[in-house]
């Protein structure tokens, strides 16, 4: 059953449903980056051929955290008030901040509840040695990160237009927005910027929302929350507490932020249509989702209704949550919504969005139809039922054996220590989904990490050893940092780094079409995305035995470059054409050749 909207694009019968619940070609630059390679024997360490319960798995995970410097352990400021924030952090950022061409790591830290300025509360910053050995090294201290609000997110992205990547914190009560220096060392140019913001922060994304080359800002919030105002939830006779449900605290609106190009944004929320929208968010994600140029956003709320907020140009959004069929179940009702993506999943060119959601819900998989339109496959397509007894957080979008299409993996934890769902624990198991290419999931957990319950919170994927392969960083409440190595074998791959020109300099928004002699695959670019996290920036495409042909790539400017299909097995940087117009950015500094990679 299809009916129209004004637009003339279908409504599918999912959202039909809803709103009955609800009445109630320029000259290509291309250059091969110096991107230092991953060994081509194991280097130390490697782990050993997957054994029989992994035997099915084309490739398999490994949680090589402590071993490769990564000793964060999350603190989840756990207290007998049983305050709401302490079930929440944290996430984590990918970034190459010092521009040679490996992935570092930007871990949030949330600490004691209420936040006091203990040093306990610091986030940490681990550099990328980038030897081949795949380590970290702890820089925090050396690179000026002194955050120690009660941290939730983080997200990575050139905001200035000048070659590196910065770092926008969310905490509980006050964010921070940290300028690269371009030295190894990062200032906190909060005050300067206007984006500290208030109330409960969560996810935040970067994108040109304006299309004037300059990164945006929008920021989500959860609920309506004070430390004055945690309610006894629990046992009275007893006096035993526990954390109470969300929906006994009012939602509140989101923030969307317009750079001003010259180091400050301005707070637009009202005027650019989104204040009204009161919600419960927790993740949020940036995608074109109607294919008219300009990126729109999509937020998981937490028991109350997504939003679809559809770009209108000119930093003006129209609410087409419910219109869009993306924004309650088949079944016309919110879920708890807690992390978020979008991506291909069907290969039919067009972005999908998947969400993680809380126990006894199943996790949602929304296709898109064309138009902005959206229809509930969660069952049907096996993504959603498996999900059942566990409470999604992290969710990422990653082709893991380079086999030419997006997988899904979903961190899982309870925040409940102790659940009143029967057969549901605190501690839960994280998953991966296989797509056969065309929307169907088969879960099958492959290697350790996947038998082994934790209390997960933020994910995000990146290639931290440049090997070609995505491995993924969990942040887990309350306890260490995982790792997990993609260590398994796999298909061809090729990388990509873009270098915008009259665009955003990073790139974020570009859409990235790949042909092969196997097909198509499309890519975008983005800045903030799972839950309160951030993945590698670089474009990965899985070739599986695939031969590449053709490469377009619609920047955010509009302008749309198409050149061959650049070297398999290698990063290869791509600079937007700018027609002999000035950029708006900044020129890049000087590097020397130690330094490969940067811009």
């Amino acid at each position: 059953m299809k009916s129209r909207n004004l637009a003339g694009a279908a409504i599918p019968a999912t959202a039909l449903v809803a709103l009955l619940t609800l009445a109630v070609t320029a000259a290509p630059s291309v250059a091969t980056l110096a991107v230092p390679a991953a060994p081509s024997v194991a280097a130390p360490g490697r782990p050993k051929p997957a054994k029989a319960p992994d035997a099915p798995c084309p490739t398999f995970f490994r949680d090589v955290a402590a071993a490769r410097g990564l000793s964060f352990q999350h603190e989840r400021g756990a207290t007998p008030e049983h305050q709401l924030p302490e079930t929440m952090g944290s996430g984590v950022a990918w970034l190459d901040y010092d521009g040679d061409g490996w992935m570092d790591l930007y871990v949030v830290q949330s600490g004691p509840f209420p936040p006091n300025g203990s040093a306990r509360a610091r986030d940490r910053l681990y550099r990328n040695n980038g030897d081949g050995t795949g380590t970290f090294t702890d820089v925090t201290e050396k690179a000026g990160i002194a955050d120690t609000a009660y941290g939730m997110g983080a997200v990575a992205a050139d905001f200035d237009n000048d070659g590196r990547a910065d770092l926008f914190v969310t905490n509980f009560e006050g964010n921070i927005l940290y300028r690269n220096n371009g030295d190894g060392t990062f200032t906190d140019v909060t005050a300067k910027a206007g984006v500290r913001g208030s109330g409960w922060a969560t996810s935040a994304a970067f994108a040109d929302f304006d299309g004037d080359g300059w990164l945006d800002l929008f920021v989500v919030r959860y609920l309506d929350y004070r430390v004055e105002k945690n309610f006894f939830c629990g046992d009275v006779e007893k006096g035993t507490r526990e954390y109470c449900h969300p929906s006994l605290y009012p939602p509140i609106g989101n923030l969307l932020y317009r750079n001003n190009r010259d180091g400050t944004f301005t707070d637009v929320t009202e005027s650019s249509g989104i204040a009204g929208a009161l919600g419960k968010g927790l993740g949020v994600i940036v995608s074109d989702l109607d294919g008219d140029g300009r990126p729109d956003v999509y937020v998981a709320n937490d028991t109350t209704m997504n939003f679809v907020f559809h770009n209108l140009g000119g930093m003006r959004f129209e609410d087409v949550s419910l219109v869009s069929g993306a924004g309650l179940s088949i079944f016309g009702r919110p879920f708890g919504g807690m992390g978020v993506n979008a991506g291909d999943l069907d290969g039919d060119g067009l972005p999908d969005l998947v969400v993680a959601n809380f126990e006894a819900e199943p996790n949602s998989y929304y296709r898109n139809v064309g138009g902005g339109i959206f229809e509930d496959l969660s069952t049907p397509s096996g993504f959603g039922a498996p999900a059942f007894s566990f409470s999604g957080f992290g969710l990422n979008l990653l082709d893991v054996a380079n086999a030419g299409r997006l997988d899904a993996f979903v961190a899982n934890g309870h925040v409940l220590e102790v659940p009143h769902q029967q057969g549901v624990t605190y501690a839960e198991r994280p998953q991966l989904f296989w797509n056969d290419g065309k929307g169907r999931f088969v879960e099958r957990g492959c290697g350790e990490p996947f038998r082994k319950a934790v209390v997960s919170r933020g994910s995000a994927s990146a290639d931290f050893d440049n090997d070609g392969d995505l491995d993924i960083a969990v942040s887990n409440s309350g306890g260490p940092l995982e790792l997990l190595e993609n260590a398994g074998g796999h298909g061809g791959w090729l990388g990509l780094v873009l270098v915008g020109r009259r665009s955003n300099r990073q790139g974020v928004g570009a859409r990235v079409t790949l042909t092969t002699d196997a097909g198509r695959q499309v890519r975008e670019t983005r800045a903030g995305e799972s839950y309160l996290s951030s993945s590698d920036p670089r474009v990965h495409f899985g070739l599986g035995t695939a031969t590449p042909k053709s490469l377009e790539i619609r920047w955010p400017s509009g302008v749309v470059q198409t050149l061959p299909a650049p070297p398999a097995g290698r990063y290869t940087r791509i600079e937007e054409p700018d027609d002999g117009a000035k950029p708006e950015s900044a020129p890049a500094p000087a590097v020397s050749p130690s330094r490969p990679g940067s811009p």
